[in-house]
């Protein structure tokens, strides 16, 4: 009995011992002082992926942070500058979207066509900013349109003679009975041109020189642009428009066309009345002038001689032979054709034909007793040339 309490008594001991011992220890540790752990940022990885949509004063760039650096990225974009070096004063476009994979895109805007930009992709943590490679971009050279006939060509005398010759581009005669005159052609107020077409009351002045060769009955007027109008790779898209009052009684014949320069056919007749309300325009190939092919599309105008109305016919290249061609009255498409006019030369022709295929005259025909007035003003032509870039 008394040797168990004795060994109870040794055990206890030793677990003091060992307490005290593990007390120690554990001071000793505490006593240790831990290091600092510090992690250190670096600054952004960042690089331009693509360049698109380049336009006259704009673009959009993507870009892509390669590595973060070890920290939250804070901001991020493009910097935009006329000068290869990094300065403070760079233009900065803040990414417009955002993706998990570190990619990112921003809009420039503001830029001057036809101008040479560096440009690089930022990036920021709490380390700094960081800067990709530079690269460099031009943006669009604005296409300007060449101006073949000015709007005001009719609002001096000038201004006409500049644009502008009398009569057809082969002489006084055509397919009617009417001679064309310098003096029946004049410039009103408001920028407005005038053809009369007066009977002659039967003085004997000969036959036309043309084809069907009728007798010159009446005085007229034409007029011509001094240039040609030609669809080419370097002007491939033309517009061709003017506003008028026709005249539509029978026997008269204005019109506002278009006329192979090097060789009949081509022709184009944008406006056309023979003697009726409806409008006629016209589109005729072929190879031979005895062998033409005609396409037609009528369209009723009223009032075409009390009301101004515009006329237009547009010019597109398609490829070195075919051209597409649109033809408008007040805006409307009303015809649209492809015909094999791409570089072939026309001129621009405005005149007042008489009697041929809008009628013969009679003893009763208004044309005979009342001049005719054909009026136009605003006359465009207008071609744009083919994008550079």
């Amino acid at each position: 009995m008394k040797s168990s309490y004795i060994e109870k008594l040794y055990l206890l001991g030793i677990l003091l011992v060992l307490f005290s011992c593990s007390d120690e220890n554990n001071n000793d540790l505490a006593s240790i002082e831990k290091p600092d752990i510090e992690v250190t940022s670096q600054v952004p990885t960042v690089q331009i992926e693509q360049v698109i949509n380049i336009l006259e004063s704009s673009m959009t760039i993507t870009a892509y942070i390669t590595d973060n650096g070890g920290a939250s990225v804070l901001s991020r974009g493009i910097s935009v500058s006329v000068k290869e070096e990094l300065a403070e004063s760079d233009t900065q476009f803040a990414a417009n979207t955002v993706k998990a994979s570190g990619e990112f895109t921003a809009d420039i805007s503001g830029l001057k066509e036809n101008t040479t930009y560096f440009i690089r992709a930022y990036a920021e943590n709490k380390a700094g900013i960081a800067y990709g490679d530079v690269i460099s971009v031009v943006t669009k050279a604005e296409i300007k349109p060449v101006i073949i006939v000015d709007s005001e060509s009719f609002t001096s005398q000038d201004k006409f003679d500049e644009t502008w010759n009398m009569l057809y581009p082969w002489g006084s005669d055509h397919n009617g009975s009417a001679r064309m005159f310098s003096d029946n052609v004049s410039l009103k107020e408001g920028g407005v041109l005038e053809i009369i077409a007066k009977w002659t009351n039967w003085e004997w002045e000969g036959y036309s020189t043309a084809d069907p060769h009728l007798r010159i009955t009446f005085h007229s007027g034409a007029i011509h642009a001094k240039d040609k109008i030609r669809v080419t790779e370097e002007l491939p898209y033309w517009e061709i428009s003017g506003e008028f009052m026709a005249p539509t009684v029978p026997s008269s014949w204005p019109a506002f066309w278009i006329s192979g320069s090097d060789s009949w056919p081509p022709e184009v007749d944008i406006l056309e009345f023979k003697g009726t309300t409806s409008n006629l325009q016209n589109t005729v190939t072929g190879p031979s002038w005895d062998k033409t092919i005609w396409t037609t599309v009528l369209t009723d105008v009223p009032d075409a001689a009390t009301s101004w109305h515009s006329y237009k016919l547009i010019l597109r290249r398609i490829d070195e032979i075919d051209t597409a061609v649109n033809m408008y009255i007040d805006g409307e498409l009303r015809s649209s054709e492809i015909k094999d006019y791409t570089n072939k030369p026309f001129w621009l022709i405005i005149n007042m034909q008489m009697e041929g295929a809008s009628g013969a005259t009679n003893d009763e025909s208004i044309v005979r007793s009342e001049d005719q007035v054909f009026s136009a003003r605003n006359i465009k032509v207008v071609a744009t040339p083919q994008a550079q870039n």
